[in-house]
């Protein structure tokens, strides 16, 4: 068979090919040809409605007596569950009873650094003349800690910052004399003596001050700070002062200004507040003394 042949040949097959996939796949007639565009979606129920959230459940006050809901809400200060300490304070437990070790929710709240529990027992009524079973206040507390954040919101409200708890120790004592010479510790002492502690009062137990503390204890970091704090100047005009000191980051003149009775919100010609300008200079140390006292 020549060549000619076979092409024609293999020709005819490829069209009777052709001819069977057509007749295949050809739609009967009356039936409907598939479409190719997906599978449409269902029309949507007459009767389907829009779902409605369901009402959150509110949790029945339990059968406590006073007592209870009070070690309740101690507990869920000692674990920090404000959500849990919030729904006691609904239901009544008190905010200032303490146990048999002096310990209150609020008092709680300013030893152990909980912000969010301090501003909440605060808001329902807690007592910031308050002492401890070593006749000491939050700050005191606080400030052992190195808590410096608690501390401006306790000086804020009202804590007084030179009371002498029963050992002779005020909380710029016990910032020195029981805390370390760390970062927290630093902004403890800025945040404390910018709010009014005195820097010269003796401790009872030791007879030193608080920069004779630090020196004793090796602490060259507190002492550094304390020093610059003793020897600054009042400035004559505290806001002005403060807002400068912000911007160019000068924490010792932010600590004096405030000190002096600088509005911790005080704002310069452009409007910048004293907190802003020292955040955006990335000047941390200056801007903690100043959000932690109301900036």
């Amino acid at each position: 068979m020549n060549a000619r042949l076979r092409a024609a040949i293999a020709a005819s097959a490829l069209a009777a090919l052709s001819l069977t996939g057509l007749v295949a796949c050809a739609p009967e007639p009356g039936e409907t040809p598939p479409t190719t565009t997906g599978t449409p979606k269902p029309a949507p129920s007459e009767s389907a409605q829009p779902e409605v959230p369901a009402e959150p459940e509110v949790p029945e006050k339990p059968d406590l007596t006073q007592a209870e809901l009070d070690q309740r809400l101690r507990d869920a200060a000692w674990a920090n569950d404000v959500v849990a300490a919030e729904q006691l304070i609904e239901w009544g437990a008190d905010v200032n009873a303490a146990d048999d070790t002096v310990q209150s929710a609020y008092l709680i709240a300013t030893s152990e650094g909980r912000l969010e529990l301090l501003r909440l027992t605060l808001k329902h009524g807690g007592d910031v003349k308050a002492l401890d079973s070593w006749q000491g206040t939050g700050l005191i507390r606080a400030a052992e800690r190195g808590h410096w954040d608690v501390s401006g919101v306790l000086i804020r409200a009202g804590v007084d910052v030179n009371h002498v708890n029963n050992i002779g120790y005020q909380a710029i004592h016990e910032a020195v004399w029981l805390g370390r010479d760390d970062p927290t510790y630093l902004a403890t002492l800025r945040v404390l003596v910018a709010g009014g502690a005195e820097l010269d009062r003796l401790s009872v137990s030791e007879g030193l001050t608080p920069l004779q503390m630090a020196e004793e204890r090796g602490f060259s970091g507190q002492a550094e700070v304390l020093r610059s704090l003793a020897a600054a100047a009042a400035p004559s005009d505290p806001g002005a002062a403060l807002v400068e000191a912000a911007r160019t980051g000068e924490t010792t003149a932010v600590v004096a200004a405030l000190r002096a009775g600088a509005d911790p919100r005080s704002a310069g010609s452009d409007g910048l507040t004293a907190v802003a300008l020292a955040e955006a200079g990335g000047h941390v140390a200056a801007a903690q003394v100043i959000r932690a006292l109301g900036g």
